[in-house]
């Protein structure tokens, strides 16, 4: 069993997290289907399906994340959701095209696009393994004044260390890149 505090902040911190995918994929559809298309893993005809369908899904999951609805399943879909980016990613990186633009950024601030690395493999595989373990039981208790301020505390932590690893990442494949320009 985990405190519910962890649960929760789990929870608002993926709702989050899915809500500003998914506003970014349909912010910028086409860029969002060329991004599918350079994975090279669907067929042409599928890319446009996919295209609606992914962010639709991520933000049926905020919604279920936010409302507390069926949560074994809304955490092994989003896991599940996770674990697919996580193995496009690899399945690219085995071929070579750690080049092409992962789609992690459709629409940011940067208007830079994010290169595949193993380290968004691993942010992948990390958040699968939190959204699973929001799955677990929680302990029952009532939740003071004191847990909610400990809630809003620790998403605003989340959303800020998830935020600055995303940017040490693409610092990273960054470099890569200009070291593979020089050698």
């Amino acid at each position: 069993m985990i405190d519910p505090l962890v649960s929760h902040v789990i929870a608002l911190g993926l709702a989050l997290l899915l809500l500003s995918a998914a506003w970014h994929k349909l912010a910028t559809r086409a860029e969002f289907v060329a991004v599918l298309r350079g994975y090279e893993l669907l067929p042409a005809a599928l890319l446009r399906l996919v295209a609606a369908l992914i962010p639709l899904a991520e933000v049926v999951l905020a919604a279920a994340w936010l409302t507390g609805a069926a949560r074994g399943l809304v955490a092994s879909t989003t896991a599940a959701l996770l674990l697919a980016y996580a193995a496009a990613i690899a399945i690219n990186l085995y071929r070579g095209r750690a080049q092409i633009d992962c789609g992690c950024g459709l629409g940011g601030a940067t208007g830079a696009s994010q290169r595949l690395s193993g380290w968004l493999v691993a942010r992948n595989l990390m958040l699968a393994g939190l959204a699973l373990l929001a799955a677990f039981p929680a302990t029952v208790r009532v939740f003071g004044i004191a847990d909610v301020l400990t809630l809003a505390a620790a998403t605003a932590a989340a959303v800020l260390l998830y935020a600055g690893s995303s940017q040490l990442i693409r610092n990273a494949a960054g470099l890569a890149g200009r070291r593979v320009l020089r050698g």
